[in-house]
């Protein structure tokens, strides 16, 4: 395919352990849907060091090399003939996922594809946004106000609990008298700490587990959205689900099968458990499975896995982040506690590997 230009690019060799390096790649020609966009800053998530471990990943056809990022802001720089509603300037974000085909992906629901042949941008056959610029189909961008742009590189991981959060509403709709008081929240890393805010924006009382013991950064954020952060280390399910009575909703998110599926017996009668993390190797455990059984079936509950996350959930997510600097002005942009900036200097190590108390990393490119 003829190019534009190239542009300097973060890339990996999928499934080749810690092979994360600068490189440079051609931009595709702009088409006449297509955006050309200029970088702002990308986010580094648990899914990309899992690709940078060679755990997933795969390259787009005929290259080698995979580029990284998900997580993205930038700016429009040129548009083409076909596209009316942006234009140069403009802030952006853009959706993950690519359509297969499949009838969910045909009704607009590439989130909850059936065949699973989707792409995803930075993951699975598509490169994705950890390079200076890039070009987009128009139909997966999202406009983002000019007043987030702080917080703007935040809206892909918030749509991880919005379209959880919401595939538990649709659920409970089953239901004459739902109303969301009490939640769980495991895990405290971005996903789960936004899943805090969210919830708490609805007005729920919230409790956020996670292993590490206070003080730590994540356990600040929590207390000061209101919600209650309490150490599995400290203090175990059964006491936390007696301090709280009847949870109505789980959002899983620690990345540990184990605490996952134990959660199942703590959910209240009713409830709904999300399930978000995807725990890869062969883990084993002992469970009360009979005791699990039938509390879910004399319990009317409910469990549930989602991923990756629609249209309707990137627009939500837009207008969340306003309802969180309006009820904890200047809270949300305290996740992002590491900022890289991309150049020849970039030490990589700080991308593969987790820093102490860390709780968001990103990749600055421009402004």
């Amino acid at each position: 395919m003829p190019t534009s230009r190239s542009v300097a690019a973060l890339a990996v060799h999928p499934l080749q352990a810690n092979t994360l390096h600068q490189t440079s790649i051609d931009l595709p020609e702009l088409g006449p849907a297509d955006v050309l966009v200029q970088t702002i800053r990308v986010g580094v998530c648990g899914t990309d060091r899992e690709i940078i471990r060679g755990d997933l990943g795969a390259t787009p056809a005929g290259v080698d090399s995979l580029v990284i990022g998900h997580e993205v802001l930038g700016r429009v720089v040129q548009t083409g003939p076909l596209v009316a509603d942006l234009q140069a300037g403009d802030l952006v974000t853009a959706t993950v996922r690519r359509p297969d085909g499949c009838p969910a992906c045909l009704a607009g629901e590439p989130d909850m594809c059936l065949w699973l042949n989707y792409e995803e941008r930075g993951i699975f056959r598509q490169p994705g946004f950890m390079s200076e610029q890039f070009v987009e189909d128009r139909r997966w961008l999202i406009p983002v106000p000019e007043h987030l742009a702080a917080l703007g590189v935040l809206i892909e991981p918030l749509t991880v609990v919005e379209k959880a959060v919401r595939q538990a509403e649709l659920i409970q709709h089953r239901l004459n008298y739902w109303d969301l008081q009490t939640a769980l929240v495991i895990g405290a890393g971005p996903i789960g700490l936004l899943g805090t805010l969210l919830l708490r924006s609805k007005g729920a009382r919230v409790v956020t587990l996670a292993r590490t013991e206070q003080p730590n950064a994540a356990a600040d954020f929590v207390a000061r959205s209101g919600a209650t952060y309490i150490s599995t280390r400290t203090r175990s399910l059964d006491d936390i689900a007696a301090e709280l009575g009847n949870i109505d909703l789980i959002i899983e998110s620690s990345g540990n099968s184990e605490i996952a599926l134990d959660a199942m017996r703590i959910l209240g009668n009713n409830g709904v458990e999300v399930l978000l993390s995807i725990c890869g190797g062969d883990h084993l455990s002992e469970l009360p499975a009979d005791k699990i059984n039938t509390s879910l079936v004399l319990g009317n509950k409910t469990v549930v896995g989602s991923v990756n996350a629609g249209t309707v959930d990137f627009e939500n997510a837009v207008r969340r982040l306003d309802d969180f600097e309006h009820l904890w002005p200047g809270l949300t942009g305290t996740l992002i506690t590491n900022r890289l900036t991309f150049g020849p200097d970039l030490d990589l190590n700080l991308i593969t590997g987790k820093s102490p108390n860390e709780i968001k990393t990103v990749v600055e490119f421009s402004q």
